[in-house]
């Protein structure tokens, strides 16, 4: 088969667990003969080519053949609209599509490319499978977090509530001033229609209706997957036919362990090694753990903070404040994917502090492999794979006061970690690739 697999931003710029999924899908799939190459978007055309308007390469990641396209930011006057719906981008990928004969899209994330990616690939009559990765086809900040940082239960009347979420500035102008239930009426009787425009009432627009319009193309795919049942459950919440989404859990690919065990017991008088492995940037939570830690006294523990401090610079800027130059606190950076092995053996107990609906994080699932018990959020998907007393320990998510409890608990008796069944089967790689295989000719087949 000629597999095309879609998303948002890819290696070697962009490392988080959606690019090295698909990345690792793609040599799998590769390996049993099937041809596979990745159309991806670059967000960062801003700084990698100052003044151009757009871009098309081709190249190669790790043996696989990528055509990576993006759209400058000067063009982008409605970076709200562009979001979800981007005709320069559609059009890339459809000259793609008329030059490689695929059989099937898989699409692993649309932001910035847009939902045409999904009617383009119907268009040519080719097949089209989503992975729901994340809530972008609900949220326009994809994390179902508001600005503050509080959970949010969806797009609040409908999309109007978006507006200053998504973007504080765009709230004087539209919000404040008055218009926006007008502007909803106008945009619901198709008397504002949608445009490219950067005024802020045309910005604002492209929020309203923001999700029934994603929410509609979603339905148009052949098939759509959600690896945790939580994620099914909030899309079936805000509408989306139930029975419809196909539970498909992620697989872990044990090489990217690398032949590496759990820690072994370092004796009574050694410290704790707590760990963080993920994005530093806030809904990951780094700081409620760091704010945690930093109140239980005493040489008992070190903290191991695993992740680039370049990503978001302010915020890591912050986290080294909150970590007022603790010598328990190491900040060890960024690091390859053939290290990941490495970074887990060095760690007692790994901590998922995240304040927002986690899917299903490929840390946990990839700690899990190893046998390295967990302390988490008890929050969206995490609560799925993470069970309280067996395999690890929950708190409420941002609750710092209850994580250095459980901390100190766990420091009092450390030997309730040895007590954990952290051994537990994890689904693999080989069995995602089973599914996907057949999941592929069963939507072929239909066509």
């Amino acid at each position: 088969m000629n597999l095309l697999y879609v998303l948002h931003q890819f290696l070697p710029r962009h490392v988080t667990g959606t690019e090295q999924y698909v990345r690792s899908l793609a040599l799998g799939l590769r390996e049993r003969g099937h041809d596979v190459r990745v159309f991806a978007v670059e967000p960062q055309v801003h700084l990698l080519t100052p003044g151009r308007t757009w871009i098309e390469t081709d190249e190669e990641v790790d043996g696989i053949p990528v055509r990576r396209v993006g759209v400058h930011d000067e063009v982008l006057g409605n970076r709200e609209l562009c979001d979800y719906r981007n005709p320069l981008a559609t059009a890339l990928l459809r000259r793609f599509l008329e030059q490689w004969p695929a059989d099937l899209a898989h699409v692993f994330h649309l932001r910035n490319l847009g939902a045409g990616a999904i009617d383009e690939a119907k268009r040519q009559r080719r097949g089209v499978v989503v992975n729901l990765m994340d809530f972008w086809f609900l949220c326009p900040r994809f994390t179902l977090l508001r600005h503050d940082g509080a959970l949010c239960d969806g797009p609040p009347e409908g999309g109007l509530g978006c507006v200053d979420c998504a973007d504080p500035g765009l709230g004087p102008p539209v919000i404040r001033r008055g218009v926006g239930q007008p502007l909803r009426a106008l945009v619901a009787g198709g008397r504002a229609p949608l445009d490219f425009s950067g005024r802020p009432l045309r910005r604002a627009a492209a929020q309203i209706g923001r999700k029934e319009r994603l929410l509609q193309a979603l339905r148009r795919a052949d098939r759509v997957l959600s690896p945790s049942r939580f994620l099914r459950a909030r899309f079936e919440e805000h509408g989306f036919p139930a029975g419809v989404i196909r539970l498909c859990p992620y697989g872990v690919d044990p090489k990217r362990l690398g032949g590496r065990t759990r820690r072994p017991p370092q004796g009574a008088c050694a410290p704790l090694v707590l760990g963080f492995v993920g994005s530093l940037t806030p809904h990951k939570g780094l700081h409620v753990l760091i704010e945690a830690v930093r109140r239980i006294a005493g040489g008992s523990w070190r903290l191991h903070v695993h992740g680039s401090l370049d990503v978001h610079p302010e915020y890591a800027r912050g986290l080294l404040q909150r970590a007022g130059g603790d010598e328990r606190i190491a900040f060890r950076g960024e690091f390859q994917p053939t290290e990941l092995g490495s970074v887990l053996a060095g760690i007692d107990l790994l901590v998922v502090p995240s304040l927002w609906y986690e899917n299903t994080p490929f840390t946990v699932l990839e700690a899990r492999m190893m046998g390295l018990p967990l302390l988490a959020s008890d929050l969206g998907g995490i609560s799925e794979v993470v069970e309280e007393g067996r395999n690890g320990f929950l708190f409420p998510a941002g609750d710092a006061a209850a994580l250095e409890r459980r901390l100190r608990a766990i420091l009092a008796s450390p030997a309730c970690l040895a007590a954990l069944e952290c051994g537990a089967a994890v689904r693999t790689l080989d069995q995602n690739l089973d599914d996907f295989e057949a999941l592929y000719a069963e939507v072929l087949a239909r066509r």
